[in-house]
């Protein structure tokens, strides 16, 4: 009986079409419709541990310089600025900037618990992995080196693990498949981070070009939707200083 042959790869597709890249990596881990289902499954469990994970995320960070100095730094999509509007060089936990990074690993977490599984939240899982990194046609400069990416992706997987484990709602093998499914989920997140630092073969001038393409496409979709919710929340602001005023004219008022 003849030995099956190998599933072909098309070896530089890996590293220009990022849904190639991604079903790639997923089915060679077994990551797929089941681990979807899984994952979505733990959403009210751990939405109810998500403002918690983002606490400890940052007082994390907050312990090394190395790590915490990139907050001084213009973010994507948010300028770090004191109150004179100069450039500054250091913050604490409680600067904007850091209300502003704890948004964003909010809707992160609730993305991923939340998130249909299909090429737009790939891009998306890209993009987090894009904007740490000092790569072109990005606003921000900032650059954090992959060494802390990597480490944060295991203290951030530890602890969601460890929480998950002492779930005492879901029977043995319900719990099991739920924590299988987030491991292989932080590992292919880890990968979307490591092609912007690992540099296995040299793209071609097209393939540099076809690479542009789509990164410009993903950006500015993300920022859209940034600047849609930018808006929204000046919106709901606006509203709420109407209703309080109302309320304070009437109570208050001559």
């Amino acid at each position: 009986m003849s030995q099956p042959k190998p599933k072909p790869i098309d070896h530089d597709r890996l590293y220009t079409d990022l849904q190639y890249r991604y079903e790639y990596v997923s089915e060679f881990i077994g990551f797929g419709v089941k681990d979807h289902d899984a994952i979505h499954k733990s959403a009210d469990y751990i939405s109810g541990l998500i403002p918690a994970c983002v606490d400890a995320v940052y007082d994390k960070l907050f312990n090394y310089d190395l790590t915490w100095e990139h907050f001084s730094k213009d973010q994507e999509g948010f300028e770090v600025r004191d109150k004179r509007g100069k450039e500054v060089t250091s913050v604490d936990k409680d600067s904007e900037v850091i209300v502003f990074r704890k948004t964003m690993l909010t809707k992160y977490l609730r993305k991923l618990v939340t998130a249909e599984w299909n090429l737009s939240y790939v891009k998306y899982l890209d993009w987090v992995g894009h904007i740490h990194t000092s790569t072109p046609m990005k606003r921000s400069t900032i650059n954090v080196e992959y060494i802390h990416c990597n480490a944060l992706f295991g203290y951030l997987s530890g602890m969601i693990v460890d929480a998950l484990q002492k779930n005492t709602d879901w029977d043995d093998d319900t719990r099991n498949a739920i924590i299988q499914a987030y491991i292989k989920f932080f590992w292919i997140q880890n990968d979307l981070f490591s092609r912007y630092y690992v540099k296995d073969r040299v793209l071609t001038e097209k393939e540099k070009a076809a690479v542009a393409v789509e990164k410009a496409a993903k950006e500015d979709t993300i920022r859209r939707e940034l600047r849609t919710e930018s808006l929204l929340n000046a919106v709901y602001g606006t509203a709420a200083g109407i209703v309080v005023g109302a309320i304070a004219s009437k109570y208050f008022g001559n």
